[in-house]
């Protein structure tokens, strides 16, 4: 089985080509790009590259895997339509979505035992897009908590409350804001509250195919491959704003 994965949900773009053995998913290549260019002109490259250089046409792929939100508006419909017209081109290939929380709590699955996985996506406004994990030391995670938008005060107060005696690790584009946002607040010094490794912060597509694999089941058509963005686009706010005032 060949895996075809892409993350475009933030300002990091992803994409790789990983196969299936005796139930693990093995990266063949995988490509990371923060750069001035905007996803709509560097993904399809990114995506040719990893197929050229791990020897596998797109005829070949079994699955097509995307980060479906939350994440930049934008990033996240560049990321649907990419795998949607791929997939057009297919009449066997799968298309997978995830979550681009879970996929980032995926980067450390191999965390210890009892490990909280905070991924915290700096979602403006003093939001983060959150979601919460458990590593349970063999590679496995547990989700807490279903994907939300929330405060950094709501985050920490939930973190605090709950799991106060444990390690907690933050990883995402908005993982070391929230970290200072935490340490202005009571009783943080108590805690156990890190951010991970520089080179497991962001998004991987890697990540995103091992969440894909384990949710293959929820595969769907092309044509039924939505965005998820958990709260209403800057426009649409401003927009209701100004009816509301009318």
């Amino acid at each position: 089985m060949y895996i075809l994965s892409v993350d475009t949900t933030a300002k990091t773009a992803s994409a790789a080509v990983s196969t299936v053995k005796d139930g693990n998913v093995f990266p063949l290549c995988d490509v990371r790009l923060n750069s001035t260019l905007t996803h709509s002109e560097s993904i399809l490259p990114m995506i040719d590259f990893c197929l050229k250089n791990a020897g596998v046409p797109l005829s070949e792929i079994d699955v097509l895997a995307i980060s479906a939100g939350p994440g930049s508006f934008t990033g996240v419909r560049i990321g649907i339509a990419t795998i949607k017209g791929l997939a057009f081109g297919s009449e066997n290939v799968k298309c997978v979505p995830v979550s681009s929380l879970e996929a980032l709590c995926e980067n450390v699955s191999d965390e210890q035992r009892g490990t909280v996985i905070c991924a915290c996506m700096d979602a403006r406004r003093n939001q983060f897009y959150n979601a919460l994990f458990s590593a349970n030391g063999k590679g496995n995670i547990k989700r807490l908590c279903e994907d939300r938008a929330v405060s950094a005060e709501d985050l920490y107060c939930e973190l605090s409350e709950n799991y106060s005696g444990r390690k907690i690790v933050l990883v995402g584009d908005g993982a070391l804001l929230a970290y200072k946002l935490f340490s202005s607040y009571e009783g943080f010094s108590d805690m156990k509250i890190t951010p991970v490794r520089s080179d497991r912060l962001l998004q991987d597509a890697v990540s995103v195919a091992r969440c894909a694999y384990r949710n293959i089941n929820n595969s769907v058509p092309a044509e039924k491959l939505n965005p998820v963005y958990l709260r209403l686009s800057q426009a649409e706010r401003e927009r209701n704003e100004r009816m509301a005032k009318s």
